[in-house]
């Protein structure tokens, strides 16, 4: 006890010390603040925004590998522009023309490649080309099959069949693969083929080589940019550069973006939108509020407290982090609210009792751990392995301490003179004809009820872990997006799996284990793999044994003389099948990769990846729960494999954050709990001082699923941020209802709570969904907690008659 005098004492006196070095030389003070807002505000200028989505989730190793593979995906550097015919008289030739005319004239540096068209005639021609690998496609039960369609009858079916295609209106396009395919071995890899050419889903149609919807009236252009979606200000140029060429299109052609790039942009414009607005409307509130009800215009000193403090935290935050979230720097006005609570408990009470160092010590303790507490809160935050959760404790505590110290040290200094006439005659007792003990039985009563039905009303909250809420991307982006999918498809993107390996080589052969398992896991028609049209050297060489050692050289002699006795009575000469009999004879010889095969390299570009640590395969499944199981028990048979799908992702999203909210929550309550009962030292007014955190989550839980809402990552930080605000508020109560001090504990708490409600309700007019989820709950603790702290505190301190003096007459 004496220890702890002594402490008191050495605290005093540094506090009177420094009271009093500002009191002297306050000239100089005001000259060095005003020229670190100065520089503050010269800095904001060379600040670094971020906006990826990135800094606000958990560095769990699954959740940071699917960010990472879908951000340096060959497809997150695509756009696609979708041209459509507006008028009815317009034809298909004219869109042609246009979409030509489009792909034409792009001629950018931030653009690699551009896919409008194709060249029939070649993609037909290494087709062809391609076929002569047949024999180490087929695989070994295609194989197993030869001697079966090798036999008379069926090898006069075959010729009878091909003279009748012969003759049909596409015979120029079937013979050449009739010809060097007589025994149609090569069905199952085209139809492979065409497989993967639509595993993302789109609905295509080529006409004279263009990528045409099923109606003819939409045209697709495939752009390949080295700007990756993640990149805002990259993103912004290659959209800007794209829709100033849109407008060179003639009139009768609308043309839309589809890109992740716009994601990326709306977001955005979105969040920096609304800190503007909630910005402008918290200022103007807060003046309002002061000038309204203070009536004093040194009272816009304590306005202007946490904006400087803000302001300077951000500069000093940029300079530790070298970045800052747009997240972030949305609850910016929350954090004001907040940080401008010490200073008005200061304000009111230097108001009521005089500028005096004493007015200052007698509010110092509350004042102090009320700070301490809400500081403990976002202290948690560094425990996090977000880095914008980081990021949000750095510049929240940086704010409030700062905030603190204007308010002890600096702004008692600019109130001294007359007090204002509208506050010094308040007191904070109730009457006294309001202190019975059957209104405050019904008030605590009422109160019960409150928060059992809201607890009860809670049972229905759920929580949602879906990524997507997130996205705060502008209402015409999205319809843009769901008039494509209806035009072209692929509204439902599939999951993929993804194989890793050091080598090419190695990658092919991993690849095909993966496509063995997984199709006898969820079946051929659910699995789209690269390794059904290319497999690895190993599987290929095994057909290829096969497939020589069916082709005896009997076999071949038989063969080719039944292909000109059964063809002559259909007029085919005798080198009409001559491109399979040559490849017969030829040696083959496996290689990694076909050579100088167009169409090829342009297939395998969707399913294969170069990357700098080695490559990377993917192969697509519809994204349903049985399909995710079942697979997810095939990745972990093979080291370097992984799934990517929405719902994948967000189930590690929320188990990693669900283990990592749970320690911090933990931490924010100890810390908040322990401070409380270290100021207040008694049983009883600390659990009196707990009231607010109470009412305030059971209140959340309670109006969220009333609001149609559901509980999600961010309301549950908002709510750990609120048991550090409201547990000001019983502190201050509770020790207002112990000590008694005339210090206007009841006024100051109600316009803490007001400017906390502005700094929040604000976030109620963000269209941003996370600030709009914040300020949805900011909004019900804070209310809830304040209510409660000045309602039901001192009722049930009555009742409770923790004292005599607070005994009913």
């Amino acid at each position: 006890m004496q220890k702890h005098g002594k402490l008191s004492q050495v605290f005093a006196n540094q506090l009177s010390r420094i009271y009093n070095l500002v009191q002297v030389r306050k000239p100089w003070v005001i000259v060095l603040l005003g020229l670190v807002i100065l520089s503050s505000i010269a800095g904001l200028k060379f600040i670094k925004y971020n906006n990826d989505i990135a800094v606000m989730l958990p560095s769990d190793k699954n959740v940071q590998r699917s960010l990472r593979f879908l951000r340096e995906a060959n497809f997150s550097d695509k756009l696609v522009v979708s041209l459509k015919l507006n008028e009815d008289k317009r034809t298909t030739e004219e869109l042609i023309l246009a979409t030509d005319q489009f792909t034409q004239s792009i001629n950018s540096p931030l653009i690699k490649q551009v896919f409008g068209n194709i060249s029939g005639k070649n993609v037909m021609s290494e087709m062809v080309t391609f076929l002569k690998y047949t024999p180490q496609l087929l695989g070994i039960e295609p194989l197993m099959k030869l001697e079966y369609g090798t036999r008379p009858d069926e090898i006069k079916e075959r010729l009878k069949f091909i003279f009748k295609q012969s003759l049909s209106p596409s015979s120029s396009f079937m013979m050449p693969f009739l010809r060097i395919d007589p025994l149609n071995l090569s069905s199952g890899i085209l139809h492979n083929m065409e497989k993967l050419s639509a595993a993302s889903g789109y609905q295509v149609l080529i006409n004279s080589g263009h990528f045409l919807s099923r109606d003819g009236r939409h045209a697709m252009v495939i752009v390949k940019s080295s700007v990756v979606l993640t990149d805002g200000f990259g993103s912004r140029k290659i959209v800007d550069y794209l829709k100033n060429k849109i407008k060179e299109l003639p009139g009768y052609v609308k043309a839309d973006i589809i890109a992740g790039h716009l994601h990326t942009i709306s977001n955005e414009d979105v969040i920096k939108k609304d800190i503007r607005i909630t910005s402008i409307i918290a200022a103007f509130s807060f003046l309002l509020l002061f000038l309204l009800f203070f009536r004093d215009i040194r009272a816009v000193i304590i306005f202007l407290m946490p904006f400087v403090a803000v302001l300077i935290a951000i500069n000093i935050s940029f300079l530790v982090f070298k970045d800052l979230s747009y997240f972030v720097i949305g609850m910016g006005t929350v954090i004001a609210g907040i940080a401008i609570d010490y200073g008005i408990y200061v304000y009111m009470a230097v108001r009521k009792l005089g500028n005096s160092l004493q007015t200052v010590k007698q509010i110092i303790r509350p004042v102090l751990f009320g700070a301490l507490t809400t500081i403990s809160v976002f202290a948690a935050f560094f425990f996090s392995s977000v880095k914008g959760y980081r990021e949000l404790a750095f510049l929240s505590n940086l704010s409030i301490i700062l905030c603190l110290l204007f308010a002890i040290f600096i702004l008692p200094h600019f109130l001294a003179g007359k007090s204002s006439p509208n506050l010094t005659e308040k007191d904070d007792t109730l009457p006294k004809a309001h202190h019975s003990k059957s209104i405050d039985l019904v008030f605590v009563i009422l109160w019960l009820l409150v928060v059992v039905i809201s607890c009860i009303l809670g049972s229905r909250l759920k929580f949602n872990n879906d990524i997507n809420q997130f996205d705060g991307t502008a209402k015409e982006i999205i319809k843009s997006e769901e008039e494509f999918h209806r035009v072209w498809g692929s509204k439902d993107l599939p999951a993929i799996f993804v194989v890793t390996a050091k080598s090419l080589e190695r990658a092919y052969e991993l690849n095909d284990l993966v496509y063995v398992d997984a199709l006898e896991g969820i079946g051929k028609d659910n699995f789209t793999s690269f390794s059904s049209v290319w497999p690895g050297m190993q599987a290929r060489k095994t057909s290829l044994a096969v497939w020589d050692g069916f082709w005896t050289k009997e076999k071949k002699a038989g063969f080719k003389k039944m292909l000109v006795l059964y063809g002559k009575p259909y007029n085919f000469s005798a080198g009409a099948f001559s491109p399979f009999i040559d490849e017969l004879e030829q040696v083959n010889h496996l290689e990694l990769e076909p050579n100088n095969l167009t169409f090829f390299n342009q297939l395998k570009d969707q399913f294969v990846f170069n990357k700098p640590e080695g490559y990377q395969i993917i192969s697509f499944f519809p994204d349903r729960e049985e399909y995710i199981t079942k697979l997810n028990v095939v990745s972990n048979k093979y080291p370097g494999t992984f799934l990517i799908s929405r719902k994948n992702f967000s189930r590690d999203v929320s188990r990693a954050f669900t283990s990592e909210l749970a320690l911090l929550a933990f931490i924010a309550v100890f810390l908040t709990v322990a401070l409380t009962f270290l100021l207040l030292k008694n049983m009883r007014l600390f659990l009196l001082a707990m009231v607010p955190i109470v009412t305030s989550l059971a209140l959340i839980i309670g109006v969220l699923p009333l609001a149609g809402l559901s509980l999600n990552t961010p309301s549950i930080i908002a709510a750990m941020v609120i048991i550090g605000v409201v547990s000001d508020y019983g502190m201050f109560v509770v020790y207002y209802c112990k000590y008694k001090y005339k210090t206007g504990t009841y006024l100051a708490v109600t316009f803490a709570a007001l400017t906390t409600l502005i700094g929040a309700g604000v976030l109620l007019f963000a269209k941003h969904p996370i600030l709009f989820s914040i300020g949805v709950t900011l909004v019900t603790g804070v209310a809830a907690g304040y209510i409660s702290s000045l309602l039901i505190i001192p009722p049930l301190y009555r009742l409770w008659r923790i004292d005599k003096e607070n005994s009913y007459a």
